[in-house]
C-alpha cells in the first residue's frame, strides 16, 4: 500500500526539508524525547503509537495510547498490527533468495513467470517490477475500483485475488513505457508475489515462512488472509470518518495488498528483519548492493515519474528506501500503510541498529500527520546515533 497516504503531504514535507542536517549526531534524541514524540503523536489525534528501538547497548521499547479505545486497553509493542508496505521488503527479500539460487534473474521478462498475463511482458523485467520502474498502473487508483485500497464499510471484508487485483492493473493504459520513469504501484508487488509462487512451487505464504519468518525467528510474523488478526492486537482506526469517532476498520481484508502489503507483524520483528537485511544475512552483500541502487527519478523525479510519498522523501532501490536526513536520518528500510495502521521500520550501521514503530491510524488531520513524522525521525535518529539502552524515560 502506497506509504503515507493522505493529507497535508506537502505541507509536511515542506515542514521536514527545515529539519536539522546530520549535526544532529552530535545531540541524538534521548530516551524522553521518543516517548514524548509518540505521547504528542496521540495528543494529536492519533488512537496509539508504539516503537521497538535495537542497538549494541542493549533495547527500548515505548508505547502511547490505546491498542482497543472501546475497551481502554493500551498500546503495548507486543500488540500486532498490520504493516502494509513494509510487506514489500519482505517480498523483495524474498525474490533476491531467488536471484542468488538461481531460480529468477533479476532482469528476465515477466512473461517468463507469468505468460499472457502482462501486456507487453516481455520488455518488463523483474528488476523494474522491484524498483517501480515497470510503468504499470496501481491498481489502487483505477476506476471504478479506485476505492479498492480504501474501502468503504460495505466493502471492507470483501476479498480479492491476486489475479483479480493484477488484472485491474494491467488493463488500465500504463504511466509510461517500461524502464522510462519511477512510478509507486502495489501491482509491481503483487506480480513478484505470482513469480514467487511460480519459482518455487509453493504458496506464497509458505515461502515467506521458509525463507525468511523461520531463519530469523519471527514468531509473530505471518501472511495474513483473513480480516481477523491473532491475539494480542492493536486495533486500527479511521479517525476521519463521518459519523462516531473513530470507525474502527481493523476488520478490513488484508486480499487487497497480498504481497503488496498484507503481513501481521510486531516492531521486534521488523526490526530483527530489516537489521538481518542491511546485514547481509538473508542473499549475498552483492545483491544487497543492487538492492541498494536508487531507481531514477524516485526521489524528486518529474513527469512522467511520481516520486515516493510525492518527493524529497528517499529513494527507492529494489523494496528499499534509503530515507533522507530530513525525514529520518538516512536510515534505510521501508513504510506502509493499511487502513487503520501505518509503519516504518529500518536499519542502520549494516545491521548493528534497527528500530519500528506503528501508529493506530493511517488518514490523520494535519496536526496528527506532523506529530507522527516528529516521532519517525526521532525514532530514527535516536536508532542510528543514540546510546540505546540508557535510562528510561519518566513515567
Amino acid at each position: 500500500m502506497p506509504a503515507l497516504p493522505g493529507i497535508a503531504v506537502a505541507t509536511t514535507l515542506a515542514f521536514w526539508l527545515l529539519a536539522p542536517t546530520p549535526a544532529l549526531a552530535a545531540s541524538a534524541p534521548s530516551r524522553q524525547d521518543v516517548q514524548d514524540a509518540l505521547e504528542r503523536s496521540v495528543a494529536a489525534g492519533v488512537p496509539g503509537a508504539t516503537a521497538v528501538i535495537r542497538g549494541p547497548g542493549g533495547v527500548e521499547r515505548y508505547a502511547a495510547g490505546a491498542a482497543d479505545l472501546r475497551r481502554r486497553v493500551p498500546l503495548s509493542p507486543d500488540h500486532r498490527a498490520r504493516v502494509g508496505s513494509v510487506t514489500k521488503t519482505f517480498t523483495a527479500a524474498a525474490i533476491l533468495k531467488l536471484v542468488a539460487r538461481g531460480r529468477i534473474a533479476l532482469d528476465e521478462p515477466v512473461e517468463r513467470w507469468l505468460p499472457g498475463l502482462v501486456p507487453n511482458g516481455e520488455r518488463i523485467t523483474v528488476r523494474q517490477l522491484l524498483n517501480h520502474t515497470s510503468g504499470l498502473a496501481e491498481y489502487c487508483a483505477v476506476p471504478p475500483d479506485s476505492t479498492l485500497c480504501v474501502p468503504p464499510p460495505s466493502e471492507m471484508t470483501r476479498t480479492w485475488t491476486p489475479l483479480q487485483l493484477v488484472e485491474i492493473g494491467v488493463q488500465a493504459a500504463p504511466t509510461f513505457p517500461p524502464g522510462q520513469g519511477f512510478s509507486y504501484s502495489n501491482t509491481d508487488y503483487v506480480l513478484l508475489g505470482m513469480i514467487i509462487e511460480q519459482a518455487t512451487g509453493r504458496s506464497l505464504t509458505s515461502s515467506y515462512k521458509r525463507m525468511i519468518f523461520d531463519p530469523l525467528g519471527l514468531k509473530r510474523t505471518s501472511l495474513s488472509k483473513r480480516s481477523t488478526i491473532a491475539r494480542p492486537f492493536a486495533h486500527g482506526y479511521d479517525v476521519l470518518a463521518e459519523g462516531k469517532w473513530p470507525f474502527d476498520v481493523t476488520a478490513t481484508s488484508p486480499t487487497i495488498a497480498w504481497s503488496a502489503g498484507a503481513i501481521v507483524s510486531v516492531p521486534t520483528d521488523l526490526q530483527r528483519f530489516m537489521r538481518a537485511l542491511l546485514a547481509g544475512r538473508l542473499f549475498p552483500k552483492s545483491l544487497l548492493r543492487e538492492m541498494k541502487i536508487a531507481a531514477p527519478g524516485s526521489l524528486n523525479g518529474t513527469p512522467p515519474s511520481s516520486p515516493v510519498e510525492g518527493g524529497g522523501v528517499g529513494t527507492y532501490g529494489l523494496g528499499l528506501i534509503h530515507f533522507t536526513w530530513a525525514s529520518a536520518c538516512g536510515a534505510q528500510g521501508h513504510s506502509g500503510s493499511f487502513p487503520g495502521f501505518h509503519t516504518w521500520a529500518f536499519a542502520a550501521k549494516g545491521g548493528r541498529r534497527g528500530a519500528a514503530l506503528y501508529t493506530t491510524a493511517d488518514v490523520l488531520p494535519a496536526g496528527g500527520v506532523i506529530a507522527a513524522l516528529q516521532a519517525e525521525r526521532t525514532i530514527a535518529c535516536r536508532m542510528r546515533f543514540g546510546d540505546i539502552g540508557a535510562r528510561k524515560p519518566r513515567g
